[in-house]
This record gives structure tokens, sequence and C-alpha cells, in this order.
């Protein structure tokens, strides 16, 4: 009866603590690369907050828009690609994520594309701000 009734407690401590911990804040990697703003060319949108470059993938800082087959994928992932495309963008590094990308500011046409799409709703209401 007891291992029956710890086993209990122990269920119901870990069920109660999964809502806090799937709405813990996210907190950013500290800069790691060095923030000389740098120039990428031929960029087009891989989705609504990275972009694919020449010069390798960058991953917008401070947006996080939805993944594919979510709602708001397509809008965001054209959203992007309009910001961006046919110019040159100037990326201040931050860091690169486990994926080996850039984390960082990217500007376009005078403007942090990152926080503009984030101000304009593109961006998930909840979750993390890379």
């Amino acid at each position: 009866m007891i291992p029956m009734l710890r086993q209990l407690l122990l269920a119901l401590a870990l069920t109660s603590s999964l809502p806090a911990a799937s709405q813990a804040q996210w907190r950013e990697p500290p800069r790691t690369m060095e923030a000389a703003p740098q120039r990428f060319t031929g960029c087009r949108a891989v989705d609504g907050d990275t972009l694919a470059c020449r010069q390798g993938r960058v991953r917008l800082r401070g947006v996080d828009t939805p993944e594919r087959g979510e709602s708001g994928y397509r809008a965001a992932q054209r959203e992007l690609d309009r910001r961006t495309r046919g110019g040159t963008v100037t990326v201040v590094p931050h860091h690169r994520d486990r994926y080996g990308r850039v984390v960082g500011d990217v500007h376009s046409r005078g403007g942090n594309v990152g926080r503009s799409m984030d101000a304009d709703g593109y961006s998930k209401r909840r979750g993390a701000r890379r």
C-alpha cells in the first residue's frame, strides 16, 4: 500500500510541476561573437525567422515565428522574404545556435527586421524569443 501511495504522490508532484516548466522564460545565451556588423547577400527566407544567405544561415534574434504546420507560418515566411529579398542585409552577430546558425540582429532598409516582425505581430504569442 505504501509504495503505491508513494508512486501516486510522485506522479502528482511531477504533473503539477509541468505547467510551470512549460511556461519557463527562455534565456538568451551570452554573446560569443564580436558585435561587428557584417554584410550578407543573396538572402532568402527559409521560414519566418531564418534566412539562407550566400555567407550562411542567419537566425533573427528577438523573434520566434510559427513553425512549419502552425498557423501563421506562411505569412511570416512571406513577410521576412519581402523585407529582406533583393538587397544586402546587415547582421550584427550575437552567438551561434545549436544548429550552427548565426543568431543576430538583422537590419534591412534601415530597420531591425526581427524587432519590426515582432512588433507587427508575426511572433508566436508565447515561447522563446531568440
